[in-house]
This record gives C-alpha cells, sequence and structure tokens, in this order.
C-alpha cells in the first residue's frame, strides 16, 4: 500500500476563490458539448489505463478553428480515406499547430478530421478555420479529438502533457482540480450538484473513476493535478473521495480554474505554543480510509505506524525524513477486521535530540 502525503491541515476545507482566466480559445462554439474528459483515464472508451489523451468535443462534419495563433507544424491526411477522419487504431486525419506559452512550445493536435483546411508551414491565428471535423474509432459518438502538448508533441514524453478541460471552456464557465492523496486505481469522485450546464449538456458523469496508477499523474507542472472537471456552471460544490476522508469544498466563477487543494500555511502561534501536533484521525470511526494529519515545526525523521490492541503491527504509514509543516497521510482498511486500532507517532527534528511521541486510538467499523 503506497503513502501519498500532502500539505494540508484539516480534512474538510472551504477553499476561497481562486481564479484563473482559461488560457486558449476552444477550437469549437460553446454549442457543441465536450465529452468528459480523457485526462488520467475518464471516461476512456477502450482501456482507463490510457489517460492523459486530451478531450472529445462533439462535432462531426463541421468547422474547427484555431485554438491558437502558430505555425502548422504536422499534418496527418489521406485525401482517399471514405470515411472522413475514421481509422481504427489511430487518430484518422490530425494536425499539429505549433504555438508558443510563456516562451514554451505548445503544441495542439486536433484529429478525427474529415479534411484540413491549412498546408504544413501556414502561419494561423486565433480563430481561423483550420479544418473539417469527421467521424471517429472508438467513441459512443462523432467527435473531434483535441489534445495541448508543451515542449514536445511527443506523447510519450514526461510533463509533455496538459489537460485541456484546464486549458479550454465554454464561455462563462469555470474548471474545478485538485489532487487527491493515497489514491488506490479506480478511485470514485463524486461531485455534488450536478455542475454541468443543461440542457443539452447530458452525457458528463456526476460520480468519476480515475486511473490514479498511471505514472504520469502530476506531471502537469503548470496545474500538478490528478483530477479535473471542466465547463461547470458557477456555484459551490462539494467534491468527495474515499468514502469522504476527502472532501473538498469550492465555489468557481465563470471562467475561472479553481484548485481545490492549494498549499495550505501553518499558524504560526500554533508552532510556537506545540513544536509538534498529532490530530485525530478523520473520520472517526471510519470504513474504510481515514486521514491522520501533523505538524513538524522543522525537518524531521518521522515514524507512524498503526497496531492492533494486541500491539501488532498493522502497518507503516510514515518511516523517512519529511520537511517542516503539515502533513495528512491516508489509512486504507479495507482489509481488516472492525475494532479499535492505535496510530503511533514518533519523530526527532534537527536542531534538537528531543524525540517527541503521541499515540491516539481510532475505531474502523464495517
Amino acid at each position: 500500500m503506497h503513502t501519498v502525503l500532502i500539505c494540508i491541515l484539516v480534512a474538510i476545507i472551504v477553499v476561497p476563490m481562486q481564479g484563473q482566466q482559461f488560457r486558449l480559445l476552444r477550437p469549437v462554439p460553446d454549442s457543441i458539448q465536450t465529452n468528459g474528459s480523457y485526462l488520467y483515464g475518464e471516461p476512456n472508451i477502450r482501456n482507463r489505463s490510457l489517460g492523459h489523451r486530451g478531450i472529445d468535443i462533439l462535432v462531426r462534419h463541421d468547422t474547427v478553428y484555431s485554438a491558437s495563433d502558430g505555425v502548422v507544424d504536422f499534418i496527418g491526411y489521406n485525401p482517399d480515406d471514405p470515411d472522413g477522419g475514421y481509422e481504427p487504431n489511430g487518430g484518422g486525419n490530425y494536425i499539429f499547430i505549433k504555438s508558443t506559452w510563456e516562451e514554451s512550445a505548445i503544441f495542439l493536435l486536433y484529429a478525427h478530421l474529415e479534411r484540413p483546411l491549412v498546408t504544413a508551414d501556414d502561419s494561423v491565428y486565433t480563430g481561423q478555420p483550420i479544418a473539417i471535423s469527421g467521424n471517429t474509432g472508438y467513441s459512443t459518438g462523432p467527435h473531434l479529438h483535441f489534445e495541448i502538448r508543451m515542449h514536445t508533441r511527443d506523447f510519450n514524453s514526461f510533463r509533455s502533457r496538459r489537460n485541456p478541460e484546464l486549458w479550454v471552456g465554454m464561455g462563462g464557465m469555470g474548471a474545478i482540480y485538485g489532487r487527491i492523496p493515497n489514491a488506490a486505481n479506480s478511485t470514485r469522485v463524486d461531485i455534488n450538484p450536478d455542475p454541468k450546464p443543461r440542457p443539452p449538456y447530458t452525457t458528463f458523469g456526476w460520480a468519476l473513476t480515475y486511473n490514479f496508477s498511471d505514472f504520469l499523474i502530476g506531471s502537469d507542472d503548470t496545474y500538478n493535478e490528478n483530477y479535473a472537471i471542466g465547463d461547470v456552471k458557477p456555484g459551490t460544490y462539494t467534491i468527495t473521495a474515499l468514502n469522504g476522508a476527502y472532501t473538498r469544498v469550492v465555489t468557481v466563477d465563470e471562467g475561472e480554474i479553481v484548485n481545490a487543494d492549494p498549499p495550505v500555511s501553518v499558524d504560526e502561534y500554533l508552532l510556537a505554543e506545540r513544536a509538534y501536533l498529532l490530530h485525530q484521525n478523520y473520520p472517526n470511526p471510519f470504513n474504510p480510509v481515514t486521514s491522520i494529519s501533523f505538524i513538524l515545526a522543522s525537518d524531521s525523521d518521522v515514524r507512524l505506524k498503526v497496531y492492533d490492541l494486541l500491539g501488532r503491527e498493522i502497518e507503516t504509514l510514515v518511516e523517512g525524513r519529511l520537511t517542516a509543516g503539515a502533513h495528512t497521510v491516508y489509512f486504507q482498511a479495507q482489509l481488516l477486521p472492525a475494532g479499535v486500532y492505535i496510530y503511533s507517532f514518533m519523530s526527532r527534528s534537527d536542531d534538537t535530540d528531543n524525540i517527541y511521541r503521541e499515540n491516539k486510538k481510532m475505531t474502523l467499523i464495517k
């Protein structure tokens, strides 16, 4: 079982608006729906392990517009294709446009096209018609497939992928992103209430399942997210996962991209009053996941273990060196019987030989 550390102080956080405008133009009109994000495996039609694939936009045989200024970097086009962009195991007809963002190269892929309207090395401008959308190989309906890659157009390059749901959006809509620590593959993420504009936007699933085992989770150095919801109506939403151990309340305004897990500073007076602090787990009682938070006044060697009431070691949650500040780990007890367990915390800081120890009880119910 893997343990992931994050810098949060409490399990439920009410997040103030931290908005950022969408960066690029949407490649189709606002009236055309985005069929969810492939990023991190939701809702990949064929295989959830194939995440980071961009978004599908439900448009067929209609105009596709350039989302940025740039140059046509590459075109894959078969003029004899009778199906208008359909290609089993491939992207059909497609275009790469090379642009720049904050002095870095950015490559935009438009795939499953009936035909391009531009040629290689053409200069294009934002909003220019560049293609006619075609059909598709795998989706439940026709779509334009749209991806954003930073630094290189190579799909397999580490840190190349960007989530289009956080870079383009419908007018008046926002987006939410965050990081769920210690999330097993196929973890379910619930968003309440319905965040999508409707009608006619009816294909979004309010309970999303993500491929958290993907080794490229968090590779986006702009957002560093492992889940995202695009085209969100302005309003306040509750996001839950891990049976409520992960709960966030976020407010989204028009055009804003809101981080559900912003860095949280530790109150100086709290650290001055008590150099080390171990919180009671939350929720408690729990089933089957709970969070354990603690504060370090300085960089320290830390050990956090779970025992049963007979003193038998159940699991080591942390054993190693951590930086000063607030940390949270998650304990998953799906395979354990109901009962009372002890979590035991020990830390030693760099600037003192004093060792801080504390034990607390937690109750697993089933």
